[in-house]
């Protein structure tokens, strides 16, 4: 409006005074006047423009500067360029609010085409790259990527391939109430982040590229129900993200996660559908069919319910003991077991073959109308575990199977009585053949018995009772009924079973409640049993034992039933019966099998030590004993001579200190001792023995010695026949210890005559006297510094013995080359090499020698091969020789000669060195250095014969 006004005014006043043609001039000079109004911007084109205004304005008055209009039209002029310029101004701004409006009717046409096209319809429901392709698209977006929410809310996974990804990688974002970046926190709170750079990418990606540069970033939420679904990121190169885009992403986004959850409520309804139409086919299909057929069926089918590798199902019985996981499925507890180790029990039919493989279980209750009445075991491989997710599953299928055990458990109902006596016949034909198996054995046959008769009549548990000797009867057999009813005794008279007993005559209660004296024993009410039925078991017309099954609900025993029980009685009492007959006769066998073996063994050497430790080895495996001791008197006392199952130290203090008294109990009896002990302390242990066994070895009326056997684990008791067979094979291996004691004695004597034989040599020169007995302890050092034979006694014996011996064979060389003084000759060094190959002829006659030829016969052998008589080397000889060997050299060096003074040890020591790998064996001369260090080995001491003469070699005529 003002500038009309100027535009009017000014006009008025630029025209006033005009007529004619200046008239034209004047309105021209007024549009440029304006038009420099317009243009004042423009200052290059509005000062022309205004100068030609005025001039024109001058030309027209004529130049007449006094002229009074000239005035009134420049003020025109001057109000027209005003006027200009306030209309230019007012027509620029109405020109852009113009055009930013259509720009904004622009965007939300576009905004509403996005929001409301048909873009996706093509894809499947749910799919999220076309559903990200298509926003990335419509927000102008160069990169998109959608992540969603796990089933456990626990992390955001991206959902690839996702638009312009290459060369980044996604990653799975773990979602937390605390340490996430800027952008994960504003997505958890359901707010849109928008971004500048590349901050947003780094919290998303493991890398991103440095020739990677996004201008804008955008992630927007998908809100799912009442919570977080995922969010989908979005990344501009050009530029940042406008509002309208923000507002846009958000709009799509929303419509995105409308559809995936439209399509997620499709997929749970037609995956509910499916499960109702397999739980009506199940219920089809099992119909007519066995408990065990119809459960099967069900573990066939409910990998269709829910996926696992192997299924199997258990039936609670009354009064049965479950493992742990098992009694919390029967206190009605879905258990879920992930990665069951080797130590717990797998119940699904899965085995843990190898540590690679894992093992994950879901054990489901199934319950009936009664409660729970077993379980669903259900397992899978690898690391695909149960979840709580699950579980719903697992209930549908535990349903199944519990719908299916109620119709078989029907269908028996409606069946079995039509059948009852047709079951009934058929159980006691197999019964029947297997009562003439005596090779089941007792108790197998007494099993048979009670369980044909809990099935025949149906019932739910039962008890087999056995005369005791003394008037009684004791509990042999039960089912259904608590460890504790387990050898039970009952006396004439005492409830049921004892009714029966003075009236041998069967007796059938339908109800319990109605006779109350012969509910206990045991207390049946106790263990919710409601009726009973009870037969004598009859052998030769006298009572041998009892008959009796008991059932949960009370209900008439028929007359079949009755029938079915005496007949079982009377057959199992004559199976059991022959069945024991032939377990007397196997173990008589038995018992002289391992008699004999035993036996055998003991008389097949005349070497002591091994006689007794095959008398020993024979008595622990007649008894099954665990450990064994065998120890021999000797001066009026008894001393262990062998052990079993234990060290020698235990052995010792179990029998001589701790079953001191039982063995000399038995020593002065001569009667075995058989005990069973109750001990405090519950430990297992070889000290701590819970059952005894000593029985005496007798020679001639006169007691040699004991065995003494124990047992510390629970439940392993001796038995009489364990004592007989035990005491028989002792009596019998005397006449073997007493024979291999005598061969002990002679083989004692001849050694020793052979010692003295060879220190009879040692003496014929002054300078070897005592020479065998210093290389006898120093090989012995030797030995225990190497940990020679830690546990072979007698081959420390042959070691001992061979170093005594090993210069026997010198008693073959003549005086004057062994007490020569000076150098020998070649020949008489000839001569006196001969001592080991005499030596070696002379005792290789007698049987009781082995080892000891060898070291008579190699004693100066070099690890290098170059010693006498056999140039052997290395490996060709045993370890022992080169221990006697080395021995030989150090007494060598170290003793008086008639042409020397024996060396210091420092200095042997230094030849042992130098000499190890050529004349010692290496480990041999390293066991000898390291025995001086530590002390092991020291000189024997002599006295020297030359005080005062140096010492001048290691060696005599040694041997290139």
């Amino acid at each position: 409006m003002g500038a009309a006004g100027l535009l009017l005014a000014g006009a008025t006043l630029n025209g006033s005074g005009h007529v004619g043609w200046s008239t034209a001039f004047a309105a021209a000079a007024g549009l440029l006047g304006v038009g420099a109004g317009v243009l004042y911007r423009e200052w290059r084109l509005a000062i022309p423009l205004a100068g030609t205004a005025f001039v024109l304005t001058v030309v027209i008055a004529q130049f007449n500067l006094r002229q009074g209009d000239l005035v009134l039209q420049v003020v025109g002029l001057a109000l027209l360029g005003a006027g200009g310029a306030i209309g230019g101004l007012a027509y620029r701004s109405l020109a852009d609010t113009i055009d930013r409006q259509g720009r904004d009717l622009q965007l939300k046409h576009r905004a509403f085409l996005a929001a409301t096209s048909d873009a996706e319809a093509a894809a499947p429901a749910g799919d999220m790259s076309a559903l990200t392709s298509n926003i990335a698209r419509q927000v102008g977006a160069d990169i998109a990527c959608c992540y969603l929410a796990t089933g456990d809310s626990r992390q955001f996974v991206p959902q690839l391939p996702g638009v312009g990804l290459d060369g980044l990688h996604a990653m799975t974002i773990n979602r937390s109430s605390n340490g996430s970046g800027a952008m994960l926190t504003s997505v958890e709170a359901g707010r849109t982040y928008s971004a500048v750079g590349n901050g947003a990418l780094k919290e998303l990606f493991n890398y991103v590229p440095d020739d990677l540069q996004v201008a804008g970033a955008l992630a927007t939420p998908m809100p799912i129900g009442d919570r977080i679904g995922g969010f989908i990121l979005l990344g501009s190169r050009v530029g940042p993200f406008t509002d309208d885009d923000r507002r846009l992403a958000t709009t799509l986004t929303l419509r995105a996660a409308a559809q995936i959850a439209n399509a997620h409520a499709v997929a749970l309804s037609l995956k509910e559908s499916a499960r109702y139409s397999l739980i009506n086919e199940l219920v089809r299909e099992a119909s007519g069919k066995t408990m065990d057929e119809a459960l099967e069926l069900v573990l066939e089918r409910g990998k269709e319910v829910i996926p696992y590798d192997a299924g199997r199902a258990i039936i609670f019985q009354l009064g049965e003991q479950t493992d742990e996981p098992l009694t919390r499925v029967r206190d009605g507890e879905t258990v879920l077991r992930n990665a069951v180790t080797e130590e717990q029990q797998t119940f699904s039919g899965l085995r843990l073959e190898t540590h690679a493989v894992t093992v994950n279980e879901a054990l489901i209750p199934i319950r009936g109308k009664t409660g729970v009445m077993g379980a669903l075991c259900l397992g899978r491989r690898g690391t695909s575990s149960f979840t709580q997710h699950d579980v719903a599953a697992l209930d549908e299928l535990s349903s199944m199977a519990g719908l299916a055990v109620e119709n078989s458990r029907v269908l028996q109902v409606v069946t079995g009585q039509a059948s009852r006596l047709d079951v009934a016949l058929d159980a006691l034909g197999e019964v029947s053949q297997a009562l003439t198996t005596v090779t089941q054995g007792a108790l197998v046959l007494e099993e048979k018995t009670l369980e044909t008769a809990i099935r025949v009549t149906n019932g739910a548990a039962g008890l087999i009772t056995r005369g005791t000797g003394e008037g009684r009867q004791a509990v042999i057999m039960c089912k259904g009924f608590p460890d504790d009813v387990d050898w039970m005794e009952f006396q004439n008279g005492q409830g049921l079973i004892g009714a029966v007993m003075l009236s041998l005559r069967a007796t059938a209660l339908p109800d319990l409640e109605a006779a109350p004296d012969l509910r206990s024993p045991p207390d049946l009410a106790a263990y919710g049993m409601h009726a009973a039925i009870c037969t004598p078991m009859l052998e030769e017309g006298r009572l041998w034992g009892t008959l009796s099954v008991f059932d949960h609900s009370k209900r008439e025993w028929t007359a079949d039933d009755q029938r079915v029980l005496a007949t079982l009685a009377n057959q199992g009492v004559v199976a059991v019966r022959n069945a024991e007959l032939y377990e007397k006769n196997e173990r008589s066998i038995w018992e002289l099998s391992n008699l004999q073996e035993a036996l055998q063994a003991a008389t097949s050497t005349l070497d002591l030590s091994e006689v007794l430790q095959q008398v020993l080895a024979g008595a622990a495996k007649a008894s099954s004993a665990q450990i064994g001791c065998l120890a021999l008197e000797d001066g009026g006392r008894l001393v262990l001579k062998g052990g079993f199952g234990t060290d020698h130290a235990t052995a010792e203090k179990l029998a001589l200190e701790l079953g001191g008294d039982i063995c000399r109990r038995v020593m002065e009896s001569g009667e075995p001792v058989m005990e069973a002990r109750v001990q405090e302390s519950q430990a297992e242990s070889p000290l701590n023995p819970r059952a005894v066994l000593c029985v005496p070895i007798v020679l001639r009326g006169r007691p040699l010695g004991v065995v003494f056997l124990a047992n510390y684990r629970l439940g392993h008791a001796f038995s009489p026949d364990h004592r007989n067979l035990v005491t028989e094979l002792a009596t019998q291996a005397a006449v073997a210890i007493d024979n291999a004691r005598l061969f002990k004695d002679r083989e004692e004597v001849i050694y020793q005559s052979l010692v003295a034989l060879a220190r009879a040599g040692d003496a014929k020169d002054r300078y070897t006297a005592g020479h065998a007995d210093r290389v006898t302890e120093y090989a012995l050092m030797i030995a225990r510094q190497m940990k020679y034979a830690p546990q072979d006694q007698r081959a420390w014996l042959r070691l001992e013995r061979g170093s005594r011996l090993h210069d026997i064979g010198k008693i073959g060389v003549p005086d004057e080359i062994l007490t020569k003084t000076g150098k020998l000759t070649d020949e008489e060094f000839e001569k006196m090499k001969s001592h080991t190959t005499v030596g070696f002829n002379i005792l290789s006659v007698l049987k009781m020698l082995t080892d000891e030829l060898v070291i008579v016969r190699s004693h100066h052998e070099r690890y290098d091969g170059k010693g006498y008589p056999d140039r052997k080397k290395g490996d060709e000889l045993p370890m022992f020789a080169w221990i006697v060997s080395a021995a030989d050299a150090i007494d060598a060096m170290t003793s008086d000669r008639p042409y020397r003074r024996g060396m210091s040890l420092e200095v042997a020591l230094e030849e042992v060195r130098q000499g190890a790998g050529t004349h010692f064996h290496p480990d041999v001369a390293e066991a000898v250095l390291d025995a001086v260090a530590n002390g092991t080995l020291a000189l024997m001491a002599q006295q020297s014969m030359h005080p005062d003469a140096p010492t001048i070699g290691a060696f005599e005529n040694p041997v290139g």
